[in-house]
């Protein structure tokens, strides 16, 4: 079993009608997506693409808030997951469901003929690794031609100490995820052949322990191991890890990244 179905079997009962819930609605919030909502339409405007997809666009949150902003605009909007409980909860009828993983996906998939791609992608490159993120990166940058749009919100940090820090507690809790420095990203994003447009902050996801307990089906013996192991190694970092008595509370942050294929 590859990387990303090991991932969807691990995580099935945080996927379908509860995903908006996860993490405290961070993923069903209109006001934290906002911004990513904002940067695909400024991409949109500029580019003018027939098809716009959303890799790894789970329930079609994404899109249906692009479609609330833009109701009448003339895109197809295709909404791409792996997981068929994340797509039987898209209830948008205008979004069209198309299961398969991003690192598969071909342009022919897509039926964009004669038309323009754009591609969009939240919260989805740390699925594949650090040894995976570069292959993923080429693979789309294949798909496209050049002067196309790839609009990602990543997560990804300034510092050393606090990539370290949380690529260590992912890795405590045995998900294969990985995530990197900015720098690190915009040198594999450009390595991968695509150019820097506009990078933005994005709204930081705040990750309680209990919640990443649930997720990751972690009992309180390996939360209270973690918090001890990272509090020793990092001590306290404020807004990156914070230990608790019991527990602690870490936080992704994100960027928003405008990317055009060269």
């Amino acid at each position: 079993m590859d990387r990303e179905r090991c991932v969807i079997q691990r995580e099935g009962s945080s996927q379908g009608a509860q995903w908006s819930a996860v993490h405290h609605g961070y993923f069903g919030s209109e006001a934290i997506a906002r911004p990513l909502v904002d940067a695909v339409l400024q991409a949109v405007d500029t580019a003018s693409p027939t098809v716009l997809a959303d890799l790894g666009g789970g329930t079609g949150f994404l899109l249906g808030e692009v479609l609330k902003q833009r109701p009448d605009m003339g895109v197809r909007l295709v909404n791409v997951d792996l997981s068929a409980d994340q797509l039987c909860a898209c209830c948008e009828p205008r979004l069209e469901c198309l299961q398969g993983s991003a690192s598969k996906l071909r342009r022919e998939d897509l039926e964009v003929g004669e038309g323009r791609l754009m591609l969009l992608m939240r919260s989805v490159m740390h699925y594949f690794g650090c040894e995976g993120a570069l292959k993923l990166l080429r693979h789309l940058r294949a798909q496209m031609l050049e002067g196309e749009l790839f609009v990602h919100q990543t997560a990804c940090f300034w510092l050393g100490p606090h990539r370290r820090c949380i690529n260590l507690l992912y890795q405590r809790m045995a998900t294969g995820k990985w995530y990197p420095l900015v720098g690190e990203l915009e040198y594999l994003l450009n390595k991968a052949g695509w150019e820097m447009l506009q990078v933005v902050p994005g709204p930081p996801l705040e990750l309680d322990s209990p919640s990443l307990a649930t997720r990751y089906d972690l009992d309180n013996d390996a939360v209270q191991a973690i918090r001890d192991e990272l509090l020793a190694d990092f001590g306290p970092l404020p807004h990156v890890f914070e230990p608790h008595d019991v527990g602690f509370t870490a936080w992704l942050h994100y960027h928003i990244f405008t990317c055009r294929a060269v």
